[in-house]
């Protein structure tokens, strides 16, 4: 008799607890967050290019070039 109420007991805590495990809690943010910082600007957009795409793509193809070992080094 008291085995039955223990089990059942047991059960309804171990039903009660599976329930209450899939309840799914709101992730969204409640606020609209807003950016705070300084306004992005493109690589190129400065006094060394000049505003020159071309004339940066070129620049850093040079440098990659300068920082490539195998290029670097003197194979023949």
């Amino acid at each position: 008799m008291i085995s039955r109420r223990i089990l059942a007991a047991s059960i309804a805590v171990v039903l009660a607890a599976g329930i209450s495990g899939c309840g799914e809690v709101d992730q969204t943010s409640k606020t609209q967050k807003v950016y705070a910082g300084k306004k992005d600007e493109r690589a190129y957009d400065n006094k060394v290019f000049g505003s020159d795409k071309q004339k940066w793509e070129s620049a850093m193809v040079q440098r990659s070039r300068t920082q490539n070992e195998y290029l670097r080094t003197d194979q023949k």
